[in-house]
């Protein structure tokens, strides 16, 4: 669908979350956690198995080998840990409720925190992806916060993701859209940036007579 600049929001609009609630919302928000929930168990598990064997084979015959061994356990166990770290930072960042108004948007986080910009700060930049998604939620619609890598991509209601970037395009920020397949259910991207300054796109332009 195109986006056009013709989005204002009326008063109740404004105090409703976009962010994709329900069964359906829960639903894909563990399928999205479940690589991680899953794989840090995984590494961890296979890398203790994979030191002791390491281990042991040191003690038993003095090998090296069992040395390489038991430090590349030790490096899955790691990853497992890390793995374990990054998920317990998404589960603190991942936003509770979107909130949509006509000047910017904002994140609650699950501590209360909020987290938010206005169309017009310049390092305002966002990514919504829709794509299709198993049943019972048939598609899904994300948004992905790229001015901070902290925050995990959001799901979105599919009403709340077509009214967040016709807002933005009211709000007269850079718009680009691009889609991948002619379907009408293929895979669409569209990314929000903040127009580039005028004395950015000045130094560039001088920058280059220079050259």
């Amino acid at each position: 669908m195109p986006v056009t600049g013709d989005e204002t929001l009326d008063p109740a609009e404004r105090a409703a979350s976009i962010a994709r609630a329900g069964d359906e919302g829960v639903f894909l928000r563990r399928r999205m956690e479940r690589p991680a929930r899953v794989g840090r168990f995984v590494l961890v598990f296979l890398g203790a198995v994979t030191a002791s064997a390491g281990i042991a084979l040191w003690i038993t015959s003095g090998s090296a080998l069992g040395v390489a061994i038991g430090v590349f356990g030790t490096v899955l166990i790691a990853l497992g840990v890390a793995q374990h770290l990054l998920h317990k930072r998404d589960i603190k960042h991942w936003p509770n409720d979107v909130l949509l108004w006509d000047e910017g948007i904002e994140l609650v986080l699950p501590n209360g925190e909020v987290c938010g910009a206005t169309w017009g700060d310049p390092d305002f930049a966002v990514e919504l992806v829709s794509r299709r998604a198993p049943l019972p939620a048939k598609r899904e619609y994300l948004m992905l916060w790229l001015s901070d890598s902290k925050i995990p991509p959001v799901q979105l209601s599919e009403a709340g993701y077509e009214r967040l970037a016709k807002v933005a395009a009211a709000g007269g920020l850079q718009i680009t859209q691009s889609r991948r397949g002619a379907r009408v259910d293929a895979f669409q991207v569209v990314q929000i940036r903040a127009l580039p300054s005028s004395g950015s796109t000045d130094s560039k332009t001088s920058s280059g007579a220079e050259v």
